[in-house]
C-alpha cells in the first residue's frame, strides 16, 4: 500500500468521524426541539428545525468539502515531502552502502594482509621449530647411541665376568661333585662289602637249621626286591620266610605247594641246580620256561632266580628271588651272583652243622657282633674334625642304597605319605649299620641319620615318611 493510500484512508476516517459526530448532534438537537414543542407551533418549529438542519447540513457539506480539499492538498504536500525525504534517504543509504563497502573492502584487505603476515610468520616459526627439533633429535640420537654402546660394553663386561665366575663355580662344583661321587662310590663299595661280610658272618654264626634259613632270607631280602626261602618236605615245598612281597602276599607258613605247582623252585628240587627265568612280556616263548611260583604272580615283567640249598647232594631248601626286568645293566643287576654266593655259603654252613652234629661235636660260640675291624667304616678314614661329615656321607650311602633297590616302593610311599610303613625294615637295618659304624661320640649322630633320611628318601618333606611330624 502506497503513502497516498494511507493518507486517503486517514482522511476518510476523519470525515466519517466528523459526519457521525455532526449527525449525532443534529439528532440530539431535533429531539430537544421536538420535546420542547408542546403546542401547535411544533410543526413550524419542526420545519424551521428541518430548514436549519438542512442549512446546517449544507454548511457541513461545504465544510466537509473544504476539509476534503484541505486534506487532499495536505496529503499532496505530505506525499511530496515524503518523496523528497525518501529520495534523500535513498541517497543517504546509497552513500552509506558505498562507504560501508569501501570500509569493508579496506578491512578485508587489511585482514588479508594481517593473515598473510601471520601465515608468513607462522611458517617461519614452524620452519625454525622444525629445524630446532631435528637438531635436538639428532643430538638425542647421538646421545642414545653413545649410551647404548656404553651399556652394551658394560653388559658385555658384566656377562663375561658372570660367565667366567659361573664357569669357575661350575668347575669347582663339578670337581667337588666328582670328588663326592668318587668318595660316595668308594664308601658305597665299602658299605656293600661290609653288608655282604655281615651276611656271611651271620650265616656262620647261626646255631640251628632254622637260624640259617632265617638269616639267609633276611640277607637275601637286602640284595633283591623280593626273596623267599622254601623248605623241602618230601615232594612238596613249604614256605619258611618271605621278604619284600608286601601286605597282599600270603603268610609264609601257609604256603604248601607241590613241585609242579611251585614252578621254578620245583624245577630246582628236581634238578638240584639253579634255575633262572629272564622274564619278558607274556607270550608263546614262555611256554617252555618254568613258571613263577603262585605267590610271585601279577608283578609284571621280572627276572626270577631259584637256587638250591643242599646238604651233600640233597636239596633241603630253595632260595627264590626276583626283581623288575632292567633294560640295561646297572649296580642292581648283581643280585643273582650275590644270592648264589649266599645260597652256596648257607649250604656249606648246613653241611658243617650236620657233620658236627653227627660227630657229636659242639658248635663254636658266636663271636660278638657290632664292629668288624677287617672292614673299615667311614669314620676310620675321616680326618680330624671330619667325623660329622663322614657320618653324614655314610648315612647318605646307606639310604641311597635303599632308594636304588626300592624305587617303586619309594614312589608309592611318597604318593601315599607312608614311607616308614613300606620301608621300615630296610630303614631299621640301615640305622643299625649306621650306629654300628658311627660312634656315639659324634655330635648329633641320630640327627644326622634322620636328616639324611628325610633328604634322600622323602625329598626334604618330612611328612612323606608318615607318622613323623
Amino acid at each position: 500500500m502506497s503513502f497516498d493510500d494511507h493518507i486517503r484512508q486517514a482522511l476518510d476516517r476523519a470525515l466519517v468521524g466528523a459526519r457521525t459526530h455532526l449527525e449525532s448532534d443534529l439528532r440530539a438537537l431535533a429531539q430537544d426541539i421536538v420535546r420542547s414543542a408542546a403546542d401547535e407551533r411544533t410543526k413550524a418549529v419542526a420545519e424551521a428545525a428541518e430548514t436549519a438542519a438542512a442549512d446546517v447540513r449544507r454548511h457541513a457539506q461545504a465544510q466537509l468539502g473544504q476539509l476534503r480539499e484541505s486534506a487532499q492538498k495536505h496529503s499532496e504536500e505530505l506525499r511530496r515531502t515524503a518523496e523528497v525525504q525518501i529520495t534523500e534517504l535513498k541517497k543517504l543509504l546509497d552513500e552509506s552502502h558505498r562507504s560501508s563497502a569501501e570500509r569493508l573492502a579496506k578491512a578485508q584487505n587489511e585482514s588479508q594482509a594481517e593473515v598473510d603476515k601471520v601465515r608468513r610468520d607462522s611458517h617461519a616459526a614452524l620452519a625454525e621449530a622444525q629445524r630446532t627439533l631435528e637438531s635436538r633429535v639428532a643430538e638425542l640420537r647421538q646421545e642414545i647411541e653413545r649410551v647404548r654402546k656404553s651399556a652394551v660394553a658394560e653388559a658385555e663386561e658384566t656377562v663375561v665376568a658372570q660367565l667366567a665366575a659361573a664357569a669357575s663355580n661350575t668347575e669347582r662344583r663339578q670337581a667337588a661333585a666328582v670328588e663326592r661321587a668318587k668318595t660316595d662310590a668308594q664308601q658305597a663299595a665299602l658299605a656293600y662289602a661290609a653288608r655282604f661280610a655281615d651276611a656271611i658272618r651271620s650265616l656262620d654264626e647261626a646255631r640251628t637249621l632254622g637260624d640259617v634259613l632265617e638269616t639267609l632270607a633276611e640277607c637275601a631280602g637286602r640284595e633283591v626286591e623280593r626273596a623267599a626261602v622254601l623248605l623241602v618236605k618230601g615232594d612238596r615245598l613249604n614256605g619258611w620266610r618271605l621278604a619284600g612281597f608286601g601286605a597282599a602276599a600270603p603268610a609264609a607258613k601257609s604256603i604248601d605247594l607241590s613241585l609242579d605247582e611251585a614252578g621254578l623252585p620245583g624245577a630246582v628240587v628236581r634238578t638240584g641246580i639253579a634255575v633262572s627265568r629272564p622274564v619278558v612280556e607274556p607270550g608263546p616263548s614262555q611256554a617252555r620256561q618254568p613258571a613263577l611260583p603262585p605267590f610271585a604272580h601279577d608283578a609284571g615283567a621280572r627276572h626270577a632266580l631259584a637256587l638250591p640249598i643242599t646238604v651233600g647232594v640233597v636239596v633241603v631248601a630253595v632260595l627264590y628271588g626276583d626283581a623288575p626286568r632292567l633294560d640295561r645293566p646297572s649296580d642292581s643287576s648283581r643280585w643273582p651272583a650275590m644270592l648264589d654266593v649266599l645260597a652256596r655259603h648257607a649250604s656249606r654252613a648246613l653241611e658243617a652243622m650236620t657233620v658236627q652234629q653227627a660227630a657229636g661235636l659242639s658248635l663254636p660260640r658266636p663271636v660278638a657282633r657290632g664292629t668288624h675291624a677287617s672292614v673299615p667304616g667311614p669314620l676310620e678314614q675321616a680326618g680330624p674334625g671330619g667325623d660329622e661329615d663322614a657320618a653324614r656321607r655314610y648315612a647318605r650311602l646307606l639310604l641311597s642304597e635303599i632308594r636304588m633297590y626300592n624305587e617303586p616302593l619309594i614312589d608309592a610311599g611318597r604318593r601315599s605319605r607312608d614311607l616308614l610303613a613300606r620301608l621300615g625294615g630296610e630303614i631299621d637295618r640301615a640305622r643299625q649299620l649306621y650306629e654300628a659304624r658311627v660312634p656315639s661320640s659324634v655330635n648329633g649322630r641320630a640327627d644326622v641319620f634322620d636328616q639324611e633320611l628325610v633328604r634322600t628318601l622323602a625329598d626334604g618333606d618330612r611328612t612323606l615318611l608318615g607318622g613323623v611330624q
